[in-house]
């Protein structure tokens, strides 16, 4: 050690010029690093528990669910034409997304009633058609509060806010999938809705990200800008 360090005082260029030449052979590497935070990359990935989660995740499809809220100040909540016309269509575009398997996107859009087709004994999902006239939405406040099974999951217990659940299935990219959703809601432009999007997926790719950007790697290589300039 202490002939390292007389070396170091001896011929600083030298080890300036070696340290140079070490960084330019790593950085490269550097960039295809990959910083995963969810729960999984924090544990042996052969520990008991992980493979019975595992097992149970691929026997029954089950995915961690990213959850878009979509709040509402309208004075009947979200049960007005344009508020539930967003939750239909972002559902549908979210089920369409690389990543996402469209089984795993469940909102009041994807889920059925107790109402069937004229002459048929199709059942109807709760927004099949659309509600737009005041007696039919009347009718879908009342049929959800029947159910009850929505109250306080799909419906906020103040029926002023919605939930969209959109799997992320594995090993898909969870900053790619939030930045994707993020900016599938910015297209719809100034809308009365406040959208929130939240989640174990959406929490653990902004912890990966805020790491990286201490660490000082820039946004162009993120893909993902967590903080205001």
């Amino acid at each position: 050690m202490i002939r390292l360090y007389r070396y170091c005082i001896q011929h600083p260029r030298r080890v300036i010029a070696s340290a140079v030449l070490l960084s330019a052979v790593v950085s490269p590497g550097v960039l295809r690093l990959r910083l995963r935070t969810d729960g999984h990359a924090l544990v042996p990935h052969d520990a008991p528990e992980i493979v019975v989660d595992r097992a149970i995740r691929e026997d029954f499809g089950i995915d961690d669910p990213v959850v878009v809220v979509i709040h509402s100040d309208d004075p009947s909540g979200i049960y007005n034409t344009h508020t539930l016309t967003l939750l239909d269509e972002l559902t549908t575009i979210f089920k369409a997304m690389d990543g996402v398997r469209p089984g795993n996107v469940f909102s009041l859009a994807t889920e059925y009633g107790d109402r069937v087709f004229p002459g048929t004994l199709r059942f109807r999902r709760l927004l099949e058609p659309l509600p737009t006239t005041p007696e039919e939405l009347e009718r879908l406040r009342d049929d959800i509060r029947a159910i009850k099974l929505y109250s306080g999951t799909m419906v906020s217990f103040d029926e002023q806010s919605a939930a969209i659940l959109v799997g992320a299935a594995p090993g898909v990219d969870r900053v790619d999938l939030y930045r994707r959703i993020g900016e599938t809601i910015a297209s719809r432009g100034e809308i009365p809705e406040k959208v929130a999007v939240i989640g174990a997926p959406v929490a653990e790719a902004l912890l990966g990200t805020h790491i990286l950007e201490d660490l000082g790697v820039p946004n162009d290589l993120l893909g993902l800008r967590t903080r205001s300039r």
